[in-house]
């Protein structure tokens, strides 16, 4: 069992002032997949969500460390440490690599919020583009998620999300969306790209997904079909040697 500083939150947690003004933003978590990017795409990317999000924004902010070389593991606490004032900051940290299907698994089953923005590290999104994602799920209750044209960023419905299993953490990149995107679009989720949210995205790095947020239905994969009960098992075991570090 993990020691008490690093146990995990029952999920009715606060992460929103009682009492604040009704920001839709503030239904937005953020999440973030940290492998092996350099330190400055942390402080680009972190400093952009400051900027879109504004200094009032109280969501969630949360970065998972998948295995990451310690010069990105430091810099990734310490960019999340420099922003997001009013917001609840968690690091969670694995010792030995999830992927990123796994990684984005157990960060949508940490967070509180009615929404997840979710987010590769070398991935920034455009001032106004989260919000443009969020408003388009708000307006299509059966939509899964919205994103922009640019891989590496969509904001999803987090409950969902979870529901329909999430990423199959045997798969990889493209594989893993792909496969999410079939079982949505059977269930009947609409999968939304929202032109008008700009994101930039730098060039190729370890760890990335490539192509993500497609909403077409993948091929067979060869595996036995996931689903929320195949993950519901999976993540105890995936949680057990997580770190969890909530920042002051």
């Amino acid at each position: 069992m993990l020691p008490p500083s690093t146990s995990r939150v029952a999920a009715s947690a606060p992460s929103r002032r009682a009492g604040a003004a009704y920001d839709l933003l503030d239904l937005v978590d953020v999440a973030v997949v940290v492998t092996r990017q350099a330190p400055w795409q942390l402080a680009a990317l972190q400093a952009a969500l400051a900027a879109d999000l504004s200094r009032e924004w109280c969501g969630g902010a949360l970065v998972l460390v998948d295995a990451a070389p310690p010069p990105t593991a430091r810099a990734a606490r310490a960019t999340l440490a420099d922003h997001h004032a009013l917001a609840r900051r968690t690091v969670l940290t694995a010792p030995r690599r999830l992927g990123t299907a796994g990684a984005a698994d157990v960060l949508l089953d940490e967070a509180t919020g009615e929404y997840v923005a979710l987010l590769d590290a070398a991935t920034r999104p455009a001032p106004g583009a989260l919000r443009r994602l969020a408003e388009a799920l708000e307006r299509d209750g059966e939509a899964l998620w919205a994103a922009p044209a640019t891989p590496g960023v969509a904001v999803l419905h987090r409950r969902a999300f979870l529901a329909l299993g999430g990423f199959d953490p045997r798969l990889r990149g493209a594989a893993a969306v792909q496969d999410l995107a079939r079982r949505a679009t059977v269930a009947g989720r609409r999968l939304l790209t929202v032109a008008e949210a700009a994101a930039h995205r730098d060039g190729r790095t370890g760890g990335a997904a490539r192509r993500p947020w497609r909403g077409r239905a993948g091929a067979a994969t060869g595996h036995p079909s996931w689903s929320g009960d195949a993950l519901a098992r999976w993540l105890p075991d995936a949680r057990r040697a997580i770190r969890r570090d909530d920042l002051a």
